[in-house]
This record gives C-alpha cells, structure tokens and sequence, in this order.
C-alpha cells in the first residue's frame, strides 16, 4: 500500500476515534477529562464568593467552648447543651432569632430534625416558637432515603420535621439535603440535580434542594438551570465568610464583632461543621463540608457560575471535537514542509486551548478538550514523522543528485536549504567559468585498440584519466558537468559560487594542474608501455542558464548557453594553435588580482599572453589567451606565493 493511503487511512482512524471519545466516551475517558477539568479549576485558583452568602458554622470552636463553660463556671443559658451533637433545637432557635435581630434576609438550618426532640416536647416548642416569628424566611432539610438506604423500606421515604412543619408553614419550607455523589468519572453536579432531576426520571415528584428553597425564601432567583449544571468550586474549604456559631450566641462576643456590619440583608446557612478530616465532599481543591457545598451551589445559582458541558447532544458534541483535527489535516495536505506543520499544530493547538480556557473561566462552559486535543497529538505525530520522512527522502534525493557533480563539501551547503537547492535545481542564470577538455585524437586510437582486442585496457586507460582529471577539478573546487566520451566539461560558480573573479582564477590554475596531472598519468604509462595521452583544454566565463534539462525519464544538472559553447570552440582551437589551454579575455580579466578579495584565499594565478583575434566557428574573432608558466614570485594574500597575471600582447 502507497504511503500516502497508509497515511490518509491513519488520519481517519485518528478523526474517528476523537468523534467517538467526544461524543460516547467511556467511563475511563469520562474520569480523563473530570480529571483534565479538576486541574483547569485549580489552574484558575481560588474565586471570591458572592459576599452576601455567609455561614454560621456549628464547628469545633463552638462544641470546645461550650465544653469549657461547662467545665469552668456554670454554663450560661445560651451555653448550655452546646458542647455535643446533636444539638438542642432550642439552640438552633435562639441562633436564628439572633441573626435575624441582625437583619438577615433567610435563614437555611442544614439539619434534618427527624421525629420528635429527643430532649423533649419544650425542645421542639422553643424551635417552632421561633420559627412562628419568622414565617417565610427559614428553610429546614428534608431527605430522600433511597431503597438501598437501611432505613428505608423498600421505595423512596421522605423524612421531613413532622413536628415542625405547621411552625414553618408547611412543606414549602423544605428543602432536599440529597446530592448526586461524585465518582471518578462524573462530575459534582448542583443539588436540584437530584430532586428536579433525578427524581422525576424516577417517577417520583420533584423536590427542591435546601440551596434553591433558601433562595427563594430570600426573594432571590436562580440565574442558570440548576438541574442541568456542574458546580464551580470557589476554593477550599472556609472560602466563604464565617462566622462561628457561638460567636452569635455569646453575648458579650456578639455585641463587638466586626461582621455584624456585614448581616443586613445577607443569605444565612447555618449545621454542623466538625472536623471532616478525608471524609468530606471530593473537590479539586480538597474535601468540603456539606454546609460549604450548599452555600457553592446557592452561589452558582445567584451568579449563574455553574459549569456545563456544550453541546449537549452526543453526536453535536462530537462534531465539534473533530474541528481542529480537520483543520490540521487540511493544513497538512495544503503543507509538506515539516516545520510548517509544526507551525500548524502549535497553532491549532494554542487556538483550542485559548478557546477552552476562556470558554470555561468566563461563560463556564466545558468544551470538548481531552477528544480534540489527544486528536492533534496523534496527526502531529503522524504527519510530523511524514513531512520528517519526506524531507529525509527529499535530501537523499538531493545529495545522490548533486554528489555526481560537486564535490561533498558543496553538498553539505546545498542541502543546508533545501528549498534554495530546488530552485537550482529548476533553473536560473549564472556567470560561470567554463572548463571544457578532449583528449586529441582519441577517436582513432578507440578504432585502433578495438580492431587488436585492446578494449579492456582502452576503457581502464580512459577511467584513470578522467578520475584523475576529476580529483583535479574537485580539488580547485569545481564542479563536473558531464562526460562527453573522453571530453570533460567542468563549471566553476555553479551550483554555489565563491565570487566571479576566484572562480575565474581557480579555472585557470585548474587547467594548469590537469596538464600537470596528465604529464604524470604519462609517464607512467611511458614505463607501462601503454600509449601517451594528449589534451587540449579550453576555459571561457559569462553567463549560462543552470538547471536539470532533459525528459522525465532521464534528466541531468547541467548549464547550457553561448560561453558553453564558446569553450568547446576554444579547445577545439588548441589544436590549430599548438597550445595545450586557451581562454578568452572575459576570464583573464576575472582572474586578475584585486584589493577587495576575500582574506585568507589564495589568488595566485599564472600569467596569461594574448595570441591575438582568432576565428571561431559560429562566433566571429574572438581574442583569445593562454596561460605561461610562472616567471616571478610575490607574495600573496595568504602568505603564500602568487604570480601576476600579466596580459602580454
């Protein structure tokens, strides 16, 4: 299979298992993403509660100082019996009439007072007289007792103060003390969940929750739909104003607290609040106490904080996850590039994490993140590894290409931009020196050798020479265009160039050295016995056109254009003039020594004479020159030895 399917069937593999997980996750991908939205809440940290809400806590500090005056002196009225729980009702109407003396609005006691007082008919009758000067603003708990609950018989039980409920004015005082549990895979969901949910699912009446019937005893409306929210916690424990409750209780301490000033007009939760130790409601920011998780949820209802998940609807929440991957994909097929599609990750994922992040803090809404966001890991990683591959191909590609011609160190600087070496490879112009050379009568001596069963030893002879001539070429930093036969053509300044004028120079002691290297190949083979070679070598420079010319089926990286041309006329010239090199006035000139070459680089060049206007064919007179062996020494820009090119008429 082609690797482009592999990879498309990969991709809808990927998209489809966003879908999925976004829109019928399971209960371990549900505990992921609580998990991943438990940490954006503590990422956010702790809010300020709506400052109107404050509790009276039934806590530690009340049940210890009761203990002492107990224990110290002899208790007073208010004091007595507060040291345990249960507390005596009697307490809890003297804790309201005093809050409401202080002008709370309402008042919501977080205690199901079950059966009659164990303390006594005066215990109920001191609760319910309070409760008669107050009708319409205390909210008593309720509680739904469940099949599995001991104490129910078989169907859902209502346990509700029977004793109280004419004092409060019946039912509608009541409010459910029930809540949803949270489990590692379900989130913590308002109160109204249960009774306004739950319950009618079940065929039984719906009942509101002591939150929601305190808030409507305090005139004071929900501004969300509570059954269908999750609720945002605002902090650990303690994060909303608290006062102890006997601090309201104890006179003295009463009469100069600081948040009396704070009452008028203020919501009031009021139960017990021991020690909870590991045992409290489960929260990002740590176990809460049932008064603190409803005092949480009245706060979402009066502000409208509630988290929910949108959208709603499987398969719509399911199209949405699958949005940012598509995009990626989109972008991943309109890019090969590896690091574009980085780019087009990073991006994407920026944009989505920007979009859930402010979507949660700001509107408390829940996005679909896990899904979407695992999506776009596992298509970065697929298409990242595919633009890497690619790329890696595409330089194997490059360097196999470009190493038949340059040498590797020329390569290396190539391939250091791939897109640049592309664009050579296409096409574009160039000033270039030319090296073109042929070998004389090369031609006859393949007849001669064919004819006396010398072939194999024509071919060796033919490789080494132009091996040698090869290393020549790559040693002064040339590149080899191509072999025609025996003839070499050489090009200095392409693909990459060093300068028009320290390519000219390196051509012209290029051609120098092969004729060195020649003489040596002759010589040796003088000693073999094998026949001499004889060269003829021309050199021109102006501008060529560059690139990879021929069919689909076969291309090549060469240059082509008129000073091509004009160096195979000038080595063909070689042989009518007796010189071994000629070039033409354009590379003498180049070649030339200047004040601004580059520092460090050798520019000794050998000294050039004109031989005057000569015919060349297809091109007019031309001046032509060639190169004299030194004559003198001076000191070059390295430290070595140079010879002035003199140009001698």
């Amino acid at each position: 299979m082609r690797p482009e399917r592999v990879t498309g069937l990969l991709s809808a593999l990927v998209v489809a298992l966003v879908a999925w997980t976004a829109g019928w996750p399971n209960h371990t991908w549900q505990g992921w993403e609580l998990g991943l939205q438990d940490q954006l809440q503590r990422l956010r940290g702790p809010r300020r509660p709506p400052p109107e809400l404050i509790l009276v806590p039934i806590d530690d500090a009340t049940l210890q100082q009761g203990a002492w005056f107990e224990q110290n002196r002899p208790a007073p009225t208010w004091a007595r019996g507060i040291s345990t729980l249960p507390w005596p009702r009697a307490a809890y109407g003297a804790l309201i009439d005093k809050l409401f003396q202080a002008g709370v609005s309402a008042v919501a006691i977080n205690v199901v007072f079950e059966g009659p007082s164990g303390k006594g008919p005066a215990d109920d009758a001191a609760l319910a007289a309070s409760l008669r000067q107050h009708p319409g603003r205390v909210a008593l708990a309720a509680e739904m007792l469940e099949p599995n609950d001991a104490r129910a018989a078989g169907s859902l039980t209502l346990v509700r103060p029977e004793t109280l409920l004419p004092a409060l004015g019946g039912a509608r005082g009541l409010g459910l003390t029930n809540v949803l549990p949270r489990t590692p895979e379900r989130p913590s969901r308002h109160p109204d969940a249960y009774g306004q949910g739950l319950l009618p699912a079940q065929g039984a009446a719906p009942f509101a929750s002591l939150s929601s019937t305190l808030l409507r005893l305090a005139g004071r409306s929900s501004r969300q739909d509570d059954p269908q929210r999750e609720l945002a916690f605002y902090g650990p424990e303690s994060s909303f104003t608290s006062l102890s409750a006997w601090e309201v209780l104890d006179p003295e301490r009463w009469r100069r607290h600081p948040l009396r000033s704070a009452l008028p007009g203020a919501i009031v939760l009021l139960g017990p609040v021991v020690s909870q130790g590991d045992d409290g409601y489960p929260t990002p920011y740590g176990p809460l106490s049932g008064l603190e998780l409803l005092a949480t949820a009245s706060a979402n209802s009066l502000r409208g904080e509630g988290l929910w998940s949108w959208p709603t609807a499987p398969i719509a929440r399911a199209l949405l996850a699958v949005l940012p991957p598509l995009a990626l994909l989109l972008l991943a097929w309109r890019t090969t590039g590896l690091h574009w599609r980085l780019l087009a990750l990073l991006a994407l994922v920026a944009l989505q994490l920007g979009a859930a992040l402010l979507a949660f803090w700001s509107a408390h809404l829940w996005l679909p993140l896990l899904s979407p966001s695992v999506g776009l890991a596992l298509l970065g990683l697929l298409y990242g590894g595919d633009a890497y591959l690619r790329e890696g191909l595409e330089r194997r590609r490059l360097r196999r290409t470009f190493e038949r011609y340059v040498a590797p160190g020329v390569v290396a600087e190539i391939l250091a931009d791939p897109a640049s070496a592309q664009g050579i490879l296409r096409g574009r112009l160039l000033e270039v020196t030319v090296l073109m050379t042929d070998l004389e009568g090369f031609t006859s001596l393949t007849r001669q050798r064919s004819q006396t069963g010398q072939s194999e030893l024509h071919v060796r002879q033919l490789n080494t020479y132009l091996g040698a001539m090869v290393e020549v070429i790559a040693s002064h930093g040339g590149t080899v265009d191509k072999f025609i036969g025996d003839a070499v053509l050489a090009v200095f300044g392409s693909p990459v160039g060093r300068g028009l004028e320290l390519e000219a120079a390196a051509a012209l002691r290029c051609a120098l050295a092969m004729r060195n290297a020649l003489e040596e190949l002759n010589r040796q083979w003088r000693q073999e016995g094998v026949a001499e070679l004889n060269s003829g070598i021309g050199l021109a420079s102006g501008e060529v056109m560059v690139g990879q010319i021929g069919s689909p089926r076969r291309l090549e990286f060469t240059v082509i254009g008129e000073t091509v041309n004009l160096a195979a006329r000038l080595e063909s010239l070689t042989r009518s003039l007796g010189m071994s090199v000629l070039c033409d006035a354009r590379t003498v000139a180049l070649a030339a020594p200047s004040s601004d070459g580059p520092p460090g680089v050798s520019r000794a060049t050998p000294r050039c004479r004109s031989l005057g206007p000569q015919a060349v064919k297809g091109l007019g007179e031309v001046e032509v020159f060639t190169p004299l062996p030194p004559a003198e020494a001076c000191p070059s820009v390295d430290g070595e030895t140079s010879v002035p090119p003199h140009v001698t008429s």
